[in-house]
């Protein structure tokens, strides 16, 4: 589902000629309380350094290969996330790291690993939808959307521990776009309330790898607002029932 803003018309024609940012107004309505799931998110995000000890390092072809995650990571016993001697960190290896360790952490209330509806054998599965298939793609939300795990939701729902696929408009003189993949934390707004960027937690280059982060959306290398995708995680867990046998 591609994203869609609420625009006032003159606001539109501004962002067609040459508006830096999209200014976006959602609903007045009062912000919602946090699911379960984004409120582990949030504290399992608190305990990562910012300090560069988890610098940022997406290897080009040939250069090496690991899962952009901080450390090895396991489920079910077997590893399904392969980590790196320096602890660097890419981001869509890191969200996904941030995903995992969240789910886990729901599952220990929701019968434990046993009853996760990702198992070692479709992981590498979860995993490529989540590292995003095609360039523009969504990313988290394909992956939660395919193994009932969580969906998409418009940009007016949007509250801190959700997670964010975005991509940027081309640079000029540039054709392919960027992407970066991020948990979102909030809206940031113009004098008059209006929304002009985003403030998010994930790892890059220029904070020297983990740490939150400011982008603004518009033209020449802003966040692009029809590519942007923001998924909600909505754990569920396997029935797991057991056969009770009469004793003779």
């Amino acid at each position: 589902m591609k994203l869609r803003f609420l625009f006032l018309p003159t606001c539109l024609a501004m962002f067609i000629s040459s508006c830096t940012y999209v200014r976006y107004q959602p609903p007045a309505e009062k912000k919602a309380p946090l699911p379960e799931f984004n409120k582990i998110v949030l504290e399992v995000i608190k305990k990562y350094p910012t300090d560069g000890t988890h610098q940022y390092w997406c290897p080009k072809r040939g250069e090496g290969s690991y899962s952009g995650s901080t450390r090895d990571l396991y489920l079910c016993g077997k590893r399904v996330m392969t980590g790196e001697p320096q602890k660097r960190t890419y981001c869509c290896g890191l969200t996904l790291e941030v995903f995992l360790v969240s789910y886990e952490k729901w599952l220990e209330k929701h019968g434990g690993e046993n009853a996760s509806l990702i198992s070692p054998d479709n992981w590498q599965r979860f995993q490529r939808l989540w590292f995003v298939e095609n360039t523009n793609g969504p990313g988290p939300s394909a992956a939660l959307e395919e193994f009932h795990l969580g969906h998409t939701i418009e940009p007016d729902m949007a509250l801190p521990g959700d997670f964010v696929q975005l991509w940027r408009t081309p640079k000029e003189g540039k054709k392919v776009p960027t992407g970066h993949s991020v948990i979102f934390l909030n809206w940031v707004r113009d004098k008059a309330d209006k929304i002009e960027g985003m403030h998010y937690w994930s790892t890059q280059e220029g904070t020297n790898g983990i740490s939150e982060r400011t982008e603004y959306f518009g033209l020449n290398g802003g966040i692009a607002v029809e590519n942007t995708y923001f998924a909600r995680v909505i754990p569920q867990a396997k029935i797991l029932t057991t056969l009770k046998t009469k004793q003779p």
